[in-house]
């Protein structure tokens, strides 16, 4: 993982209104930090992008029929991402509860699970804030690694 302090965050969700809503609150929540947030209503688009873009969270909607009745859904979506880059953290959203797809969402490489409800901006914010510490602190060890390196070649420890 590259070191940058720019968050690239992706939104993948076929209804226009929750995806712009959820954007703005994004947005909003996380004004101080240097963040970049894109919607795609498709899987499709989203792969097209990907590649391109290399963000390190993916908001994804299980469900991305609602549109176009032939585009995949999350899980195959979630299963293109991590083929990519195992190390982007894709929180998965759903409109049902369902266990079987919860269960399912983990076993594919899914960071979190959140079922939408009235209380899922607060759940997402929440799943953003703990992969933020995450980035922070991997960034924060290579950037370590990389002065112990530069540190051993210019001082002999003989």
């Amino acid at each position: 993982m590259k070191i940058d302090n720019h968050i690239k965050i992706f939104i993948v969700d076929d209804n226009n209104v929750f995806a712009l809503t959820l954007k703005s609150d994004i947005e909003n929540t996380f004004s101080i930090f240097p963040i970049e947030v894109k919607l795609f209503e498709s899987g499709e688009i989203c792969m097209s992008e990907l590649k391109k873009e290399n963000p390190q969270i993916v908001i994804l909607d299980y469900q991305l029929n609602s549109r176009k009745p032939d585009a995949v859904d999350g899980i195959k979506v979630l299963d293109w991402i991590k083929e990519i880059n195992d190390e982007i953290f894709v929180i998965m959203l759903t409109g049902n509860d369902h266990i079987d797809i919860a269960i399912k969402s983990f076993q594919h490489g899914a960071s979190d699970y959140i079922v939408k409800t009235d209380t899922q901006f607060k759940k997402i914010i929440f799943s953003l804030s703990n992969c933020f510490k995450i980035i922070k602190a991997k960034n924060d060890s290579i950037k370590y690694l990389r002065e112990l390196d530069d540190y051993k070649k210019h001082h002999s420890f003989e």
